[in-house]
């Protein structure tokens, strides 16, 4: 039996899962993510697995009307037409919730550096600076209060481990009222509202947790962020375009806010002059939050067997529209 032919653009998360595709799939393996050289190499394959910053538009899809199935090589799916391959009747794939351990730990440090100041500290003992132990605060977590953009997989994890591991309190905006959502805030003791103001207003710490589409792009501005107390934190470890980046800038480098700890930025990579970066009260990591070595491995052979089973003619897990399996 033939093996399927399959584009892989950019390299998986972990190796294990290359070997696999490379022994069960004919692998077309390129690190040139143009749409021209895409549109050239996905003429004769059954299947594409990326991951970001390529992006499958609709123009990539359409140079193979022979295409079985997209899968990202993760969580998200903001770099994929996503509607368009719907419309194409092409099942779109990847690996959601595998991450959310990972993800959370990442939030939950960020939390704990930034009441810590461990980043400041760090500077200062790096220059000979011990005295920076009296000029420098620091808060303890317990009974700070926690506001959570979004209560998915993610954000519930983050709660798990801020109730239960520091005594915080946490709220959580969703967008409408979700019986399972609110069955398990009950369980935690998570305050549920549809005010997205309140959880500006009233946290100490907002962490976001929501995905990137039409409705959520740049929804975090100014006229959020100007709520928030000048003693509280934002951290994203979402997406960076939920967050208008201008506008964190001005609450940051006008001290209307404590500071900020971003791992994701709306450009990745940002570019080395992004204003973001010169600001001294901001932490940044480069997109890692759901990358550690064991969510890596689980999240990449998940894809890979997810793209080889529908191939096969089985049930994929993880489908995000699955109205195309129907067709």
């Amino acid at each position: 039996m033939d093996k399927p032919k399959i584009l892989q653009i950019l390299s998986m998360y972990h190796e294990e899962a290359e070997q696999i595709l490379q022994k069960e799939a004919d692998v077309i393996r390129t690190d040139d993510y143009s749409l021209a050289n895409l549109c050239h190499l996905v003429k004769d394959v059954e299947g594409i697995i990326l991951r970001a910053p390529a992006r499958i538009p609709k123009e990539v899809i359409d140079a193979n009307p022979h295409l079985q199935v997209i899968s990202g090589a993760g969580v998200g799916l903001d770099n994929i037409d996503v509607a368009y391959a719907t419309k194409k009747g092409i099942p779109v794939l990847h690996a959601p919730s595998v991450n959310k351990v990972s993800t959370a730990e990442h939030a939950v440090m960020f939390i704990m550096a930034l009441s810590k100041s461990i980043i400041p500290f760090h500077t200062e003992m790096k220059q000979g600076n011990y005295d920076s132990r009296n000029s420098i605060p620091t808060y303890e977590l317990r009974g700070k209060k926690v506001g959570l953009i979004g209560f998915g997989n993610i954000a519930q994890e983050v709660a798990k481990r801020v109730i239960f591991g520091f005594e915080m309190k946490v709220s959580a905006w969703v967008r409408e009222y979700d019986a399972v959502k609110h069955g398990i805030s009950e369980q935690l003791g998570v305050e549920i509202t549809t005010d997205i103001r309140r959880i500006f207003t009233g946290s100490d710490f907002v962490s976001i947790h929501i995905p990137l589409n039409e409705k959520t792009k740049h929804s975090i501005d100014r006229g959020l962020l100007s709520l928030m107390k000048p003693s509280a934190f934002l951290i994203n470890t979402a997406r960076g375009a939920v967050l208008h980046s201008d506008d964190l800038y001005y609450v940051l480098s006008n001290h209307k806010i404590a500071g900020a700890a971003l791992d994701v930025f709306e450009v990745e990579p940002p570019p080395p002059d992004h204003p973001l970066l010169k600001l001294p009260n901001i932490i940044v990591t480069p997109h890692v939050g759901g990358t550690t070595m064991e969510c890596n491995y689980i999240t990449s052979t998940t894809v890979v067997h997810n793209v080889l089973n529908l191939l096969k003619g089985e049930h994929p897990e993880f489908v995000a529209n699955p109205s195309t399996l129907k067709k």
